[in-house]
């Protein structure tokens, strides 16, 4: 467990044990739009502004490599959306456990789509991946996203959580409820790390911090803020004040 633990506290940094994650990975999903379409530019951009933790694809890691400081964890994605395919609806394998420990990654992230066609079998290939990391000590962040007519609902958002948690995933990445009564439910029920999702950009950071804000009063253990800070004008200045939200 000493490499398990190792791992996680560069995950999970500062007396809070807390995680700013920078997800860079929509480029399979959304294409290289504006924002990610210079991936050294926006990497480092993201680790100016305080992101202790990029999750990012194997090519991805490979292009930025040379700018990601030893202090920034990398949580490699292991799992990506086919976005031109019309079978895209839900993330496919695209690499393997010894994929991340060959790139000294620090975590793995696989992502459950629920409610959309596949979302059993990758679920199980999820389970399968979090058993064999066991033998490794590699942590493994699900990310667990409830049905999407339920993307914001508290039950569904702690349904989909806690089934990460049930099949043993080290941290949970999933959707925030949007208030602090009905989160701090959820952190109650699923008892790991919850890292919160951005979504869809706001048009502004005040909306952003204040969720931030929000969620770490409920209890969350990080933030994952993807496309409200690549698609702002200045990613660095967003970034800084998450961490300031984050951390204070």
């Amino acid at each position: 467990m000493v490499g398990r633990t190792r791992r996680l506290n560069r995950l999970f940094v500062s007396e809070q044990k807390r995680c700013l994650m920078s997800p860079l990975d929509h480029g399979g999903w959304l294409g290289p739009v504006k924002g990610i379409d210079r991936p050294q530019a926006i990497t480092e951009a993201v680790i100016a502004g305080g992101a202790n933790a990029l999750l990012i694809s194997p090519g991805f890691y490979k292009a930025v490599a040379p700018v990601i400081p030893p202090s920034v964890a990398v949580v490699l994605r292991i799992s990506l959306t086919a976005g031109l395919s019309q079978q895209g609806t839900q993330e496919s394998p695209i690499a393997s456990l010894e994929t991340a420990l060959r790139m000294a990654a620090d975590a793995i992230a696989i992502s459950v789509f629920f409610g959309r066609a596949g979302d059993i079998e990758i679920y199980r290939w999820l389970a399968d991946l979090i058993d064999a990391s066991q033998r490794y000590d590699l942590p493994v962040v699900a990310e667990m996203m409830p049905p999407g007519d339920r993307s914001y609902e508290a039950e569904a958002i702690a349904h989909a959580a806690r089934i990460g948690m049930e099949i043993g995933a080290d941290a949970v990445k999933t959707n925030f409820s949007g208030d602090v009564e009905s989160f701090r439910q959820v952190v109650q029920a699923v008892p790991v790390p919850l890292i919160i999702a951005g979504g869809p950009s706001q048009g502004d950071s005040h909306s952003t911090v204040t969720m931030v804000k929000d969620a770490v009063a409920a209890g969350a253990a990080g933030v994952a803020i993807g496309r409200r800070v690549w698609q702002a004008a200045d990613p660095a200045a967003v970034t800084a004040e998450i961490h300031q939200a984050l951390f204070a």
